[in-house]
């Protein structure tokens, strides 16, 4: 087992297991939202009660690395890479992780599984899944069979209850689907906490500093969901401040840029040196598409509306 000091989430190897039992909940698990924390706070729930008058039990998730499993299109990518699936799992109180590449476990049966992850690997006694969760080798096995199957290792199965918002189960589908078109509100409320662009602030070509706004770059991280190219509210905590911005997420069309898409963001009133530090910048409201200017000016002028748009700007 691998300790990860900067999320304390205990990290489950290939060639390790876990030193107690477990409640395990089961799952992709790429935005934990707020579907992905119902099944995950049933298997904490099992845990802590369970604990309460047996030996202790502890909470842990099976999910696998997302970028291994295999998609195709914008429609299919993870809302999160790897780093900040683990630290959201670590706010919902997970205590071990097991997370693969999907390549180890794509060509077990359902059996092979629960008996050498879940049984062996992960000690469950206990597992949660959604009510439409798939296991096994082309996705085989429902919860009806894995509930038999786990049923013959001594494992109970906890189907969790669909959530549901405005109607509509909330789901990764659903999710990914906001993101691309913009709607970052709505889909800030389907995650249960603002959607955001993590990463270090790295070095740009100084255009929007030539303007007077200076900007704080990040790279989209490859192979995740990029939202709707544009302009959107934001803000971050900067030295213990909580301080709003400006973000455009795209390729800046007006100077030409062909590089991964980025996230630059103008922070309101702020004029320190970002370069090389990690933020987390949460995006709160779509403001406009991204656009190509004639010119310097014409920009500028856009960015001065755009900030007065985002200061008048307020959460519900």
């Amino acid at each position: 087992m691998g300790e990860d000091p900067k999320n304390k989430l205990t990290v489950i190897e290939n060639n390790a297991s876990v030193d107690c039992d477990t409640a395990v909940a089961l799952g992709v698990f790429d935005g934990v939202h707020l579907g992905h924390r119902a099944v995950i706070g049933a298997a904490r729930e099992y845990a802590v009660k369970s604990s309460a008058c047996e030996n202790v039990i502890a909470p842990a998730v099976c999910t696998f690395k997302t970028a291994t499993i295999n998609t195709k299109g914008a429609d299919f990518l993870p809302i999160f890479g790897e780093e900040k699936k683990l630290g959201l799992l670590v706010g919902e109180g997970v205590k071990f992780v097991y997370n693969p590449d999907f390549a180890l476990v794509r060509d077990m049966s359902a059996e092979e599984f629960v008996r050498d992850i879940l049984k062996k690997k992960l000690r469950a006694r206990a597992a949660v899944c959604g009510r439409d969760f798939r296991l096994g080798k082309n996705a085989a096995c429902g919860v009806t069979e894995l509930e038999e199957i786990c049923k013959g290792f001594g494992i109970t199965l906890i189907a969790a209850e669909d959530v549901r918002l405005e109607g509509e189960k909330i789901s990764s589908a659903r999710l990914r689907r906001l993101i691309l078109q913009g709607d970052i509100t709505a889909a800030n409320r389907l995650l249960g906490v603002n959607y955001s662009v993590d990463g270090e602030i790295v070095t740009g070509n100084k255009f929007g500093r030539q303007l007077n706004f200076p900007t704080a770059n990040q790279v989209i991280e490859p192979g995740t969901v990029c939202p709707k190219f544009g302009v959107y509210v934001s803000r971050a905590m900067i030295d213990g401040r909580e301080i709003k911005g400006i973000t455009n997420i795209g390729v800046k069309p007006t100077v030409g840029y062909e590089g991964t898409p980025l996230a630059e963001t103008h922070f309101l009133g702020f004029s320190g040196d970002l370069y090389g530090r990690k933020l987390s910048v949460e995006l709160l409201s779509f403001l406009r598409p991204e656009q190509r200017f004639t010119g310097a000016d014409e920009l500028k002028n856009r960015i001065c509306r755009d900030i007065e748009e985002a200061e008048k700007f307020r959460e519900i």
